[in-house]
């Protein structure tokens, strides 16, 4: 099945959808019925394991499907302030200075973003990594889904760190890229298979409201503890069913 929308301005956005027949967290065959989201008038219904309790959409996008989305229209929609618009879901429930309800163009909402980033994420990684790390020009961190960059151009800013990423989208890729200070090391979660076979470890590596967006998330854990230091640390930040973080 393929759902497609008119992303105002933008290509359109387009979907394949596969349905799941068990929980991927502990393959139970139970399913409960647990609402919707919207997106550009498209429908995403969820479910949740009454066995282990994990929330997730089914049907969801394919894996191509999700590849795509984020390569090309995750982040121009976000900084457009498009996309999730619909009253009384979990994004709209709180208003921050850098939330309103007009749409922004690409340069402004840019600002915006990167200025949301730096106050309400920066502070509580960089914090919760320096209490099991001793964080300097030799520690090595790598964030998966970083986005526009701002944790970790603030990692190398206060620390001196060696900071890198892997992000699928072209135009987050585009602003962090011209700063140079952040290596890329791919595109998609999925590099990290890649990667545990390779002789460079991490001391950190970063999973900052990016995980849940992956399609085989116990997978890219596990690959990922594979690309640690001895003592090395990965960090999780992610929604769950009482609280945005």
């Amino acid at each position: 099945m393929t759902q497609s929308s008119r992303s105002s301005g933008l290509q359109d956005v387009s979907f394949d959808w596969e349905a799941l027949a068990g929980c991927p967290g502990c393959h139970g065959s139970v399913m409960l019925p647990a609402g919707r989201v919207c997106w550009l008038e498209m429908d995403f219904w969820y479910v949740i394991c009454p066995t282990c309790n994990l929330k997730f959409m089914n049907p969801r996008p394919t894996q191509a499907s999700y590849q795509r989305f984020y390569k090309t229209q995750f982040w121009q929609q976000k900084v457009r302030n498009l996309g999730f618009r619909q009253d009384g879901q979990m994004w709209n429930m709180k208003r921050y200075t850098w939330d309103n309800e007009r749409r922004w163009d690409a340069q402004d909402g840019l600002r915006v973003k990167i200025a949301k980033a730096r106050a309400m994420r920066t502070p509580v990684i960089i914090d919760t990594l320096g209490e099991h790390l001793t964080l300097g020009a030799d520690t090595h961190v790598l964030e998966v889904g970083a986005g526009l960059g701002v944790v970790l151009e603030e990692l190398h800013a206060r620390h001196g760190c060696r900071v890198s990423a892997i992000e699928p989208s072209t135009e987050a890729r585009a602003v962090f890229e011209e700063g140079a200070v952040i290596e890329s090391f791919g595109e998609y979660a999925e590099e990290l298979e890649r990667l545990r076979h390779e002789p460079l470890r991490f001391h950190a590596i970063i999973f900052s409201h990016s995980l849940e967006n992956m399609s085989a998330p116990f997978d890219i854990l596990q690959w990922a503890s594979e690309c640690l230091r001895p003592h090395g640390v990965i960090y999780i930040q992610c929604a769950n069913l009482f609280t945005f973080d």
